[in-house]
């Protein structure tokens, strides 16, 4: 089901007095939940602006490898099972599971019915890494040239410094050495108020269109690739709005990790907006860490 339709359907249920009151309210509680939900591999999602939602995959996060000591996740239509098989004591409300055998005697009783077992390491496995556009790719996207472009375009120059610091510069204006060949347009929204963003690859003959998951997948590669890495002091607290600058597949690890610090906490300079941020689980501090650095580069020490 996509968001709306999800959100269509819990409306429909509502008592007739509460159908309007609080509606964009109800819409801002779904899509935190939703969030919440991915973030525990409770629920999968695909798609980047249009955004569908499943039930996860039956899997256990492994807390103590022997004796087993896990977490159940994802359709719960086979924690029953699990627990049997496994002749486990469990948990109902945390759906934390405990049994004599190891983690490896578990994985292969469970795995062989498409069950995964798993320690948050593993799951880093499943990521997509950093790469530019293939030719493969390039040739499926759609071609653009400059009379296509809305606003001005813009090129992606990699720089090791903080990491909200901005790499895109008016390709007017930047320098040859310096730039890639990821660009992107923005051009005003009427209809939003925002800017529309869309993402290009150039080459000798023309501009490709990418999704954004190519470009932020692509930008953290040319990061690697000039060793010009982003910096990200995990000690402070985060803006939220990191999650926007990372690949939707790592978004689910980020809320994983993190917890959002309430926005009375901090103001503006201006006064009128409370900016959210995040802070990482002490516990998870270096995993985190890890996930970053190994995975996109991030905070990875100069070659």
């Amino acid at each position: 089901m996509t968001y709306w339709q999800i959100c269509t359907h819990i409306e429909a249920l509502l008592p007739p007095d509460q159908e309007v009151v609080g509606e964009k309210g109800l819409r801002e509680r779904v899509i935190e939940q939703l969030e919440a939900l991915e973030s525990e591999f409770e629920i999968a999602s695909s798609g980047e602006s249009r955004k569908s939602y499943r039930m996860g995959a039956p899997s256990l996060i492994i807390e103590s490898e022997a004796p087993l000591r896990a977490k159940y996740v994802g359709d719960r239509a086979y924690f029953t099972t699990v627990v049997e098989l496994l002749d486990a004591e469990c948990d109902i409300d945390t759906r934390l599971i405990e049994t004599a055998k190891t983690a490896g005697e578990s994985r292969e009783i469970l795995e062989a019915r498409g069950i995964a077992v798993q320690t948050e390491d593993m799951l880093f496995q499943f990521l997509p890494e950093p790469a530019l556009p293939t030719e493969i790719e390039l040739s499926m996207s759609e071609q653009a040239c400059d009379e296509d472009i809305r606003g001005d375009l813009e090129v992606y120059i990699p720089r090791r410094k903080d990491f909200f610091a901005s790499r895109w510069v008016n390709s007017d204006v930047a320098l040859p050495s310096e730039m890639s060949q990821l660009r992107r347009a923005r051009a005003s929204s009427f209809l939003t108020r925002k800017y529309d963003v869309t993402y290009f690859w150039e080459t000798a003959a023309c501009l490709y269109k990418l999704s954004k998951d190519q470009a932020m997948l692509a930008s953290y590669r040319i990061d690697l690739d000039r060793n010009e890495s982003r910096l990200l002091d995990l000690d402070r607290p985060i803006p939220a709005h990191i999650r926007n600058e990372l690949p939707s597949a790592y978004r689910a690890l980020i809320d994983r990790y993190t917890e959002r610090i309430p926005d009375t906490q901090f103001t503006s300079d201006s006064g009128d907006r409370r900016p959210r941020y995040m802070q990482v689980r002490f516990k998870h501090k270096d995993l985190f860490a890890k996930l970053l650095e190994t995975k996109l580069g991030i905070n990875k020490p100069l070659a």
